[in-house]
């Protein structure tokens, strides 16, 4: 309430609360839900050890492929938390350095705005709440990279069971042990249905997975979208405000690269999980159906006009966790970023 009518001091403010208190959110969620997200790990090395084992070879392709992509993922969320961390923690230590006045102390000496009755500027009680700051900051920014690099590799994992699934429903007719096997015989015809009928179970565990991850992502995504908004108009915000300060500019311009990438991240791959399951109709049809008989046609219709619903990560049901779904945060963000600059002119 100190700093109430400095537009400035305040979007500041709003920017660290807003995402602190997020982070804050997200490890009780966590906590609570730990459960469930220990069967949905399950369920997932489940289907991984159950389906498509005649596809060995492709399998260990696609799998590793998406751990390697996860694990990279993990390491640039560790990157980049490190890097705002450290921008945040070490430009105003530094500045604290030239000022000659508690008001500039106040405004630039630690790494969020704080106020107290008493006098907080000179040591050793400076360096005390200097240094609880930072540690709130540290603890922050561990829920942060932590809890988003595990649910990033949940949503790559079951992206990849979708794609590996697209392709079993493509090589139907064309597992490894099929060589010696004549096309059209009647082992050939037992094989292709059972193939089918394995992918029909894989898809419904697929989609029971996915309906589990929007049930335990689904608070925790919107609530982070809300707060992704006003951390990155406010971010914006602060940062052209002080476009002529290098240092600020590099502390707010961090964190808003951060705020981005993080909510991009979870959209693109969240659109991922949309894109292979719209594939599965067309990877279907790509399938060698028209040497197949007419009961395995009539059982493959079945397959397609099941697999005409898209799986779709949603966010409490209000939006999809896609591509397009970033585009319009970020166009949402733009919004009142122009909003703060106008009552800033104002």
């Amino acid at each position: 309430l100190h700093f109430w009518g400095d537009i400035l001091s305040a979007t500041n403010n709003a920017c660290v609360t807003s995402s602190y208190s997020m982070a804050i959110f997200k490890f009780f969620a966590f906590r609570l839900m730990r459960r469930s997200v220990e069967h949905l790990v399950r369920d997932l090395d489940r289907c991984l050890q159950v389906y498509g084992n005649e596809y060995a070879a492709e399998k260990e392709a696609i799998f590793g492929a998406c751990a390697q992509k996860a694990r990279l993922v993990s390491r640039l969320q560790v990157s980049l938390g490190v890097s705002v961390y450290l921008s945040w923690v070490v430009l105003p230590a530094i500045r604290a350095q030239a000022c000659h006045s508690t008001d500039c102390r106040v405004h630039t000496g630690f790494p969020a705005l704080v106020w107290y009755s008493f006098s907080f500027t000179e040591p050793p009680v400076y360096q005390m709440i200097y240094a609880v700051i930072c540690m709130g900051l540290f603890y922050g920014c561990v829920i942060f990279t932590s809890q988003d690099g595990f649910f990033w590799s949940l949503i790559i994992y079951v992206g990849a069971h979708l794609r590996f699934l697209n392709f079993m429903v493509t090589n139907m007719s064309s597992a490894e042990g099929d060589a010696k096997t004549p096309t059209g015989s009647p082992e050939m015809e037992e094989n292709m249905r059972r193939r089918l009928r394995e992918c029909v179970c894989y898809h419904n565990d697929i989609d029971r997975c996915v309906q589990r991850l929007s049930s335990l992502l689904g608070p925790v995504m919107l609530g982070q979208f809300l707060t992704d908004i006003v951390t990155i108009s406010a971010s914006a915000f602060v940062a052209t405000m002080l476009k002529a300060d290098s240092g600020w500019l590099l502390k707010y311009g961090s964190y808003l690269s951060g705020t981005i990438e993080h909510m991009f991240l979870f959209c693109w791959f969240g659109d991922d999980i949309l894109t292979e399951s719209e594939r599965l109709p067309l990877s279907a049809y790509s399938s060698d159906w028209t040497d197949a008989s007419p009961r395995f046609r009539k059982e493959l219709r079945m397959f397609l006009c099941r697999s005409q619903r898209p799986l779709i990560l949603t966010a409490s049901k209000f939006c999809a966790i896609s591509r397009q779904t970033f585009l319009r945060l970020m166009n949402a963000s733009y919004s009142y970023f122009a909003l703060l600059n106008q009552l800033s002119s104002e």
